[in-house]
């Protein structure tokens, strides 16, 4: 069995869609349609927002798609 490595699965942080932890849920999610417009979509799609730090950049966690949706709708886990 061939050996993959997680560098060949990465996406380079300089094509993932972020945003700094002062930015609106508006900016997260304009960065997430930047980012996607700009990758290869035969690869992957981005699905989620990291946060940075903005003096040093540092990735301080990230925005789901399911995050994004909780926010918009607080009820959403309970409908269905």
């Amino acid at each position: 069995m061939k050996t993959i490595l997680v560098k060949d699965l990465m996406v380079p942080l300089t094509e993932y869609a972020t945003v700094f932890e002062d930015a609106t849920l508006s900016d997260a999610i304009d960065a997430l349609e930047t980012a996607q417009s700009k990758f290869d979509k035969s690869r992957y799609r981005h699905r989620a927002i990291l946060v940075c730090e903005k003096k040093t950049r540092k990735i301080l966690g990230k925005i789901s798609q399911m995050d994004v949706i909780r926010t918009l709708e607080p009820k959403y886990d309970l409908l269905g």
